[in-house]
């Protein structure tokens, strides 16, 4: 992981050192929600409304350069807002909740072992969550924790748009080395069970 970060671009170092500084000045604090038998730990409004806005954030970031965005195109992306929340809280593994000063949830990590892969996906509930380092803590812990184990060998930082579906994340993850794949399997070994 220590390679990982020192052969990022000097500008991705300093992104990560900020999101060290912001989680030690208590900008934000993190809790670990395993998901297990009972109802899933992110199960509430407060999570609920980190995916919808998230969602509608990456909504309005596709359409403030090429075009006025269609009620259609907002009504879709309720819809795929509302899945997006389902499937989370169908799926194993553990809940990285994100909380700011005042104590209100901002943002969640949901991550998910499987195979020699670990894999997760998060949603921010503000642009103060968004441009509070949130996602970069989210990152370098993510591929912290992956390096720690001897069983995983590759890090998936979730849908990069292959699936047809526009990314509008793609060039930001790609400056910290998680470039466009398009045939998963090939990269990441999901084969195995899950971890939790």
């Amino acid at each position: 992981a220590e390679s990982w970060e020192a052969g990022l671009p000097r500008g991705c170092r300093y992104s990560l050192r900020r999101a060290r500084r912001a989680a030690a000045d208590g900008n934000f604090t993190v809790s670990v929600r395993p998901i297990s038998g009972e109802e899933a730990p992110h199960s509430s409004l407060s999570h609920f409304r980190c995916v919808v806005q998230h969602e509608l954030r990456a909504f309005l970031r596709r359409h403030e350069e090429r075009d006025v965005p269609s009620v259609e195109g907002f009504l879709d992306t309720i819809c795929e807002a509302v899945e997006r929340f389902v499937i989370t809280t169908r799926m194993v593994g553990d809940i990285y909740e994100y909380r700011n000063a005042s104590g209100h949830v901002v943002a969640f990590l949901h991550e998910v072992r499987k195979g020699r892969t670990t894999r997760a996906q998060w949603f921010y509930a503000t642009d103060e969550a968004a441009r509070g380092f949130i996602w970069f803590h989210c990152l370098q812990d993510l591929v912290y924790r992956g390096a720690a184990e001897a069983d995983i060998d590759t890090v998936d930082i979730g849908p990069n748009g292959s699936d047809g579906k526009s990314d509008v994340y793609a060039e930001l993850k790609s400056r910290y080395g998680f470039a466009l794949v398009e045939d998963w399997p090939l990269v990441a070994n999901y084969r195995g069970p899950f971890w939790r």
